[in-house]
């Protein structure tokens, strides 16, 4: 049983630079936590916003970024970052995993926060507490997140990201598939991502 002292989910939260992600592989640049969830954050909120104005979506872009923000609390928490392929590699594994994940998520915010400001961050810390719909961009955000590093890498010649890239590539696709505002992102913003510097300072 995970016990977070009084006080410290945001000391938990900071500590999320410190966390690299995607252990055990080779990687050109190291990535952290705290990286990735700004990017998550960054690109939801655009997807949202997307979803609000073009296609009447009820979105709370402001909240869906937040939700983005903490997604990886439980990582910060005491889980860390676990390679997907064994994390996802046995069912009875995988849930065993996402319930230690709730655990530590629930020990930060009932045992971590002050009492008044539990009810508020459960929403967007723990993520059985999440809507469907919300967890849904978030997800789709922090595929495209993880899409973008390991093409970085494939394209920067490091080949230990190809079988990565394929996954991503897929994924990505399926959520393109389900949600048009996710696909006008990827159309229209995520190519310029991949542009070298003098390619986006260039004019039109």
């Amino acid at each position: 049983m995970f016990h977070h002292k009084k006080g410290s989910f945001t000391a938990w939260m900071l500590r999320l630079r410190k966390i690299i992600r995607w252990p055990l592989m080779t990687f050109r640049e190291a990535e952290t936590c705290s990286q990735h969830s700004f990017e998550v954050a960054l690109i939801s909120h655009q997807i949202a916003l997307i979803g609000q104005i073009k296609f009447a979506r009820e979105y709370d872009p402001a909240k869906i970024a937040l939700t983005a923000l903490y997604h990886e609390a439980s990582e910060s928490g005491g889980v860390g970052d676990l390679p997907s392929p064994l994390k996802y590699h046995n069912p009875e594994f995988t849930a065993q995993i996402k319930k230690i994940e709730s655990e530590v998520e629930h020990s930060m915010v009932y045992q971590g926060l002050p009492s008044y400001l539990q009810a508020a961050m459960s929403d967007f810390v723990i993520q059985s507490k999440i809507d469907h719909e919300i967890k849904a961009i978030v997800k789709a955000a922090d595929d495209l997140a993880a899409y973008h590093y390991s093409l970085a890498e494939v394209h920067g010649g490091n080949k230990e990201f190809n079988d990565a890239c394929k996954v991503l590539e897929q994924r990505v696709e399926k959520h393109c598939n389900n949600w048009p505002e996710v696909a006008e992102f990827y159309q229209s913003q995520f190519p310029a991502c991949m542009q070298s510097l003098d390619q986006l300072s260039r004019p039109d």
